[in-house]
């Protein structure tokens, strides 16, 4: 229980992420702010750093392409710990942006040098299990082959972070997270939400605080996109009026995060709805109900027109417009649905099914079932019975 507090609170204060792994090189445990997909390049990486970990008590692995990304390993007594990876540099360059992209490389969570390294500095005097009393102090080890030109860097490197670490987004990225957001692209946020997450300063001391004020205007701003994409706004003011409210009862920074993301996923899903809701036809809508009605009936698609008011042409034409497929087509799996239904609750032969929906004949019927479901009448109702 010692070590899962300490993990946990060593996360959450410096952002670093932390994988626990037995002696065998089996993970058993895992700790992180955001959720991050580990790629294969960072599991080969990973094991590297548990092999050397056989002969060394601290090893540095950098990520390598350049980019200012490392890996910790931490030799325990009863486990070995990996720090990372992190960025504990500047990852805005347009090079490294066109490399994690065309590597669908996951962001890194950003670390201040000093902290990672007084981070790992406490894992290893908890848990490297020394009896005589001695310490560890990784920030002298690191300077120690060269102090002034290891120094230096150090200090410039720490320079460069408070620099790079602490600039705002920029208004590209901005638009790019709130246009699918307006367009109502609900499953590409769900998958790749963390990487157009909008990096911002951190301005108060308090960071619970900081948090706070950013997710609010993370919130308007997505209540706002929404409005662009078709919400009224009386709904879109709706939506932030709500969101705000459980933004108070928020108790972690972690909590923020989750909460600005699902208002950014239900604001797209909304306009979805909406547009869905505009993308629909009343002569295409009052056809698929005259043909549920008719299912049982041999459709004629001349009187199917007439009744719905236009020509058969035009009816043909919206049909394929708004569902993308042909009324034919329509009718002919509303007329399977139908025959699934029944070979499932009742126990009609195939044959009297095929005439109770007006195929003709049970040999047109069973070749368009088997088209639209893969098997035949008789093994589909075989394979019901096998399933209860």
């Amino acid at each position: 229980m010692k070590r899962q507090v300490l993990l946990k609170t060593i996360v959450m204060l410096t952002q670093l992420p932390i994988r626990v792994y037995d002696k065998c090189g089996s993970e058993a445990e895992k700790y992180e702010i955001v959720p991050r997909e580990i790629n294969q390049y960072e599991h080969t990486l990973i094991q590297q750093t548990l092999r050397k970990l056989g002969t060394e008590e601290f090893v540095i692995t950098e990520y390598g392409e350049s980019l200012p990304v490392r890996i910790y390993g931490l030799c325990g007594t009863e486990y070995d710990y990996v720090a990372g990876p992190f960025a504990y540099g500047s990852m805005a360059s347009a090079e490294i942006r066109n490399y994690m992209r065309r590597w669908e490389i996951e962001e890194f969570p950003q670390v201040q040098l000093r902290e990672s390294l007084l981070a790992a500095n406490l894992i290893l005097n908890v848990f490297a299990g020394r009896s005589d009393g001695t310490g560890i102090d990784l920030l002298d080890r690191c300077l120690e082959e060269d102090e002034d030109i290891r120094m230096t860097s150090l200090v410039g490197e720490e320079l460069r972070q408070s620099d790079s670490f602490q600039t705002n987004h920029t208004q590209a990225d901005e638009s790019i997270l709130y246009q699918h957001v307006e367009h109502g692209n609900v499953e590409y946020l769900k998958k790749n939400y963390d990487l157009l997450y909008l990096p911002h300063p951190v301005i108060l001391e308090e960071i619970h605080k900081n948090e706070e004020y950013m997710a609010v205007i993370g919130i308007s701003l997505a209540s706002r996109a929404a409005i662009q994409g078709g919400l009224t706004s009386k709904e879109g003011f709706l939506i932030n009026d709500i969101y705000l409210k459980r933004l108070a009862a928020c108790r972690s920074v972690t909590q923020i995060y989750d909460l600005v993301k699902e208002v950014h996923i239900y604001c797209a899903s909304q306009v979805r709805k909406k547009r869905q809701e505009v993308m629909t036809n009343q002569y295409v809508e009052r056809c698929k109900k005259l043909i549920v009605s008719k299912r049982l009936e041999t459709i004629n698609l001349e009187e199917l027109a007439d009744e719905v008011g236009i020509s058969r042409e035009y009816l043909s034409k919206l049909f394929k417009q708004y569902e993308g497929i042909p009324v034919t087509e329509y009718i002919l799996n509303i007329k399977i649905e139908a025959a699934c239904n029944m070979l499932k609750y009742s126990d009609r032969q195939v044959r009297e099914i095929a005439d109770y929906l007006s195929f003709g004949s049970l040999s047109y019927f069973s070749r368009i079932f088997k088209k639209k479901t893969g098997v035949s009448p008789q093994q589909y109702r075989k394979d019901l019975q096998k399933n209860n």
